[in-house]
């Protein structure tokens, strides 16, 4: 179980950060699940809800391409995110999940940051807006925009290992524990070891 509040004022917009296979995307998908069964009068699966009315329900979530068209997935991500960000309203619910991921890192954090940033200002928009990321360079923009707050996935690391606890609470992540990741999905030890002497080169170096 994990609350969520949304409004059109100070927590008009959700920067949820955190790492791969944290429960982002889930969270998500599940808060536009229940906006739906709200919607249509049904059952709604939580202790109490307030559950205003929305226009519509936009998602961008998932990765897929479409061959037949010669668009790759990065080009499907951003012909919806295009689609979203010019047919939302204040009444709209806009679930968002890492978006610009699937350019370089400096060019997907460009692209993400100003979606955010657009979301907030432009005044035809100001809708409540989840924006799941693993770029979690971005929670400055959580300080820094007056409509915006900062969310991430609870992670409880010991001795090197990751537990992922699949709890939202209030705050950015610092990390992105893409190499935990790696290393739980079977990659071998060599690989992810040489992976954090280069990522510790990274962040040594600075941008």
């Amino acid at each position: 179980p994990n609350d969520l509040i949304l409004s059109t004022t100070k927590d008009q917009l959700i920067i949820l950060t955190g790492p791969n296979m944290s429960g982002k995307s889930t969270y998500i998908r599940q808060v536009g699940i229940i906006t739906l069964l709200a919607q249509i009068g049904s059952f709604v699966p939580a202790t109490s809800a307030t559950i205003g009315l929305v226009d519509r329900i936009f998602t961008r979530v998932g990765l897929q391409d479409d061959l037949s068209l010669g668009q790759s997935t990065f080009m499907v991500e951003m012909a919806e995110t295009a689609y979203i960000i010019r047919n939302a309203t204040k009444n709209s619910l806009v679930l968002l999940d890492e978006i610009g991921r699937g350019t370089s890192t400096y060019d997907g954090l460009a692209i993400a940051r100003s979606v955010i940033e657009y979301i907030h200002n432009d005044p035809r928009l100001g809708c409540k807006t989840l924006f799941a990321t693993h770029y979690h360079e971005l929670i400055t923009l959580g300080e820094q925009l007056p409509h915006a707050r900062n969310w991430r996935m609870d992670v409880e690391e010991k001795r090197n290992r990751v537990t992922f606890l699949r709890h939202v609470v209030d705050g950015g992540a610092e990390r992105s524990y893409g190499i935990h990741v790696s290393k739980m999905a079977g990659i071998p030890i060599p690989v992810t070891r040489r992976a954090d002497d280069m990522l510790e080169q990274l962040e040594n170096q600075g941008p």
